[in-house]
């Protein structure tokens, strides 16, 4: 709230200024509504009013609705951050055949999010902000301060787009565009990050110099609602920023990385679990209606089949089921190494995270989902054995007698049951594994577990802590210190250049990092279901009040974890180290593990991402359709490559990967 209570003092006294200009062609053009008298009249920097409004737009530097809803709906075939059931499991009904997601309803708005944002409301405040600047005759510190921290956020959205579309409009610092008459060029991902690149260094390098005094401090604090003022903190995001982008190139330009590596020796960067750039919801939009129809929440409760955790993180985590023998060849999970007392968590066997970022089925086990097709015909599948764990020993499978099977779900969430009759006619002993084996895996394909709502206890796979990421105060994390941890470790293993530490041990402070992170995503929400913003009422009980019991020690984990590491061969590292970036940034971080994917499919030689197996893979996004209407000069230069499946430049490869059905 203390970021919303700043915008509201100072950014809207901009927007009450001018609410009497009559020159309404002027807000038309300027939308923001800034102006240099309205800026006097309010006694800030008018540099300051478009600094602070680049940091809060939409799906920037925090969650939107709209996008993320998308991203739970078709990003999520993609990468499979979270696993879609009905996708997996041949019980819902759908036959083994290639799907994508292009071409139905949400495919416009999935595909053409960033570029439209880079090229309107990302990119608008900037421009204007360099048109004061341009005619300012002495510029103050702070002037300079703004402009130098909006080419910094230009930077980082010409990366967003470049990442997904190559080639985009770009316009060179120091230019305002349209507004001085410049025409944006298009320009590709060749040309862009070396530029970003060596721009975002020299604004580091002016950071570490530069000197406030208390008024000036307490002015940028005020206006500086991503880091409170800390121009350590800019200068750490900076080098960060840097060191992500210098490993996006790495393919194609790898002295250009070493190179960064280099230059980031002994620099400020993201190095703590508090190290975030993001913005939480609440920061920015007003509770109530964060509530009913603002904020990723509502992405999350529109989607609630997109955020079952994937087997691919349960297995990094060290879980592992505890397989019984049914008898007549038949295999069954009957409970996991996180233990009755958590001592697999306490000892250190088990990923902390497990903890503090998925909730546990209804019997309070952790089994995740797998993102491969099931057909049902194998009776000890990975699910089969999951469902089996739920009716082998129940009393039904031995007494002929008893006609029905009880599913009591907790919280007082009712009791379902399943008749054991077929036309009829009861099932005999016999017949009734594959008989309950059938109905359970169509319960958990048809997510009639959950009833299609979100966070109910009754779930027979686990979900995402709810406490964790249905989060109002979450920052979005865009860019955390677990992340330029796996950066440094992938360098390290590849040999780019000189990094801080060896590759197991940036491995190792990774997973610390990354489990501080969500410890206190999930601890510090303080939602109930009577606050606003708060837990839909629908939400069970249990699963609001998933806490961890304690916190655990990620140390023990994360020493284990990189003891097994020691023993893996670089690519087997690489891929490791992947998947604890997919895993750290879950469903929250779309854009930058889709890009690492992409990237290292050439060296691993596979796609190290959790895709469906129905879902043909994309290596791009496609152009929105108006842009040939609107610049057919653009169009000319672009239409070649608007085709998702050819890879970017910065993958190194001229061919497509293939999903198991391409």
């Amino acid at each position: 709230m203390k970021y919303y209570n700043k915008i509201v003092a100072i950014v809207l006294a901009l927007f009450l200024t001018v609410g009497c200009q009559d020159k309404l062609e002027e807000l038309f053009q300027n939308p923001d509504g800034f102006s240099k008298q309205a800026a006097d009249a309010s006694g800030v920097s008018v540099l300051s009013g478009y600094f602070t409004s680049q940091l809060t737009r939409g799906y920037f530097l925090r969650g939107d609705y709209g996008t993320q809803y998308h991203i739970q709906r078709s990003g999520q075939r993609i990468l499979g951050s979270g696993v879609q059931t009905p996708f997996t499991i041949a019980e819902y009904g759908f036959s083994y055949a290639l799907m994508d997601v292009e071409n139905d309803w949400g495919t416009g708005s999935f595909n053409n999010t960033v570029f439209n944002n880079a090229n309107s409301q990302w990119i608008v405040g900037i421009l204007w902000g360099q048109r004061e600047y341009n005619n300012m005759e002495s510029p103050s510190t702070l002037d300079e301060l703004y402009i130098r921290l909006l080419h910094l956020l230009k930077a980082y959205v010409y990366q967003r787009a470049t990442d997904l579309y190559d080639e985009v409009p770009y316009i060179a610092t120091g230019s305002a565009g349209a507004l001085d008459g410049d025409k944006a060029v298009y320009k590709g991902q060749s040309e862009i990050y070396p530029i970003i690149l060596q721009e975002v260094k020299e604004i580091e390098e002016y950071l570490s110099t530069l000197e406030l005094s208390s008024t000036e401090e307490t002015l940028f604090s005020a206006q500086d609602v991503l880091f409170n003022g800390n121009i350590d903190q800019w200068r750490k995001y900076a080098n960060s920023l840097r060191l992500r982008w210098a490993m996006t190139v790495s393919e194609q330009l790898p002295e250009l990385t070493s190179t960064v590596l280099s230059e980031l020796q002994g620099k400020p960067i993201f190095d703590t679990h508090t190290d975030v750039a993001g913005i939480a919801d609440l920061a920015i939009v007003d509770p109530a209606r964060l509530q009913s129809e603002l904020g990723i929440t509502r992405a999350f409760r529109e989607n609630p089949y997109t955020l079952r955790v994937p087997k691919k993180f349960t297995d990094i985590m060290n879980l592992v089921p505890e397989e019984k023998d049914a008898g007549n060849g038949l295999k069954y999970y009957s409970a996991d190494n996180v233990g009755a007392n958590k001592e697999g968590l306490k000892n250190g066997d088990v990923d902390p995270r497990v903890a503090y970022m998925i909730s546990p089925d209804f019997r309070g086990y952790y089994f995740g989902n797998d993102n491969k097709w099931d057909n049902g015909n194998d009776p000890n599948s990975y699910l089969s054995k999951v469902v089996r764990g739920y009716y082998i020993d129940d009393p039904c499978m031995t007494d002929e007698s008893i006609d029905v099977f009880k599913i009591t779900n907790p919280d007082g969430d009712g009791e379902d049951e399943i008749r054991l009759y077929v036309n009829n006619v009861l099932v005999p002993l016999s017949e009734r594994d594959e008989f309950l084996r059938k109905k359970l895996r169509e319960r958990v394909a048809n997510n009639d577990d959950s009833g299609w709502v979100l966070g109910k206890a009754g779930v027979m796979t686990s979900e995402y802590n709810m406490r964790a990421i249905y989060n109002s105060n979450l920052r979005y994390p865009t860019l955390n210190a677990a992340e330029v941890q796996l950066n440094f470790a992938e360098a390290a293993v590849r040999g780019f250049g000189a990094t801080p530490m060896s590759a197991r041990e940036h491995y190792k402070k990774a997973i610390e990092l990354s489990s501080d992170f969500w410890y206190d995503l999930n601890v510090n929400n303080k939602n109930t279901k009577s606050t606003v913003p708060g837990f839909p009422i629908s939400m069970s009980d249990s699963r609001i009040n998933d806490r961890p019991d304690e916190r655990y020690d990620a140390s023990m984990f994360a020493e284990k974890a990189a003891q097994r590491f020691d023993l893996l061969s670089d690519q087997e590292k690489v891929y490791a180290i992947y998947v604890q970036l997919h895993m750290n940034y879950n469903v929250l971080n779309y854009e930058y593990c889709f890009t690492a994917a992409r990237r290292l499919i050439k060296y691993l030689g596979d796609n190290p991402s959790n895709t469906l197996e129905l879902y043909r893979w994309k290596e791009r996004n496609t152009y929105p359709a108006s842009v040939q209407a609107s610049d057919p000069e653009a169009w000319a230069q672009i239409s070649g490559h608007d085709n998702y499946d050819l890879p970017m430049w910065f993958t190194g490869r001229t061919e497509k990967w293939k999903n198991v059905l391409e």
